[in-house]
């Protein structure tokens, strides 16, 4: 049995979009499976999951501290809390002795710090379901 030119290339055709594919169902599966709180292998490996950028890491808010995807905007914004909390510590000192208006400067800040967390806990770091 001979094989035409126009055979070879239809066959080739087929099992090239068969490869494609079955590598696209692949991607898909993956991907679906990445959201916060799933476990994943690697501390610092990303991934995205449809509009969302993920990354491997230990979450501050979940226990027990293991790797898991986290949205990537949950580290940054961790570190911003501590150094938020931290410098609250400094500054406070420093408002009360301006008196009334340093009050209230350091009553805007603390619930600023507490918003931060709250925010956090809800959306960017919270335990996907």
């Amino acid at each position: 049995m001979r094989i035409t030119k126009s055979t070879r290339s239809v066959f080739f055709t087929l099992v090239f979009s068969l490869i494609l594919s079955s590598t696209s169902m692949i991607s898909l599966a993956q991907s679906a499976s990445i959201k916060n709180g799933v476990a994943c292998k690697k501390s610092g490996q990303t991934a995205k999951s449809g509009a969302k950028r993920y990354v491997c890491g230990k979450n501050p808010y979940l226990q027990p501290k293991k790797l898991t995807w986290m949205l990537r905007e949950c580290p940054q914004t961790y570190d911003l809390y501590v150094d938020s909390k931290e410098q609250y510590e400094i500054f406070k000192d420093v408002l009360s002795s301006a008196g009334t208006e340093g009050k209230v400067e350091s009553d805007k800040l603390l619930k600023g710090i507490a918003d931060l967390e709250a925010l956090m806990k809800t959306e960017v770091c919270k335990r996907g379901k």
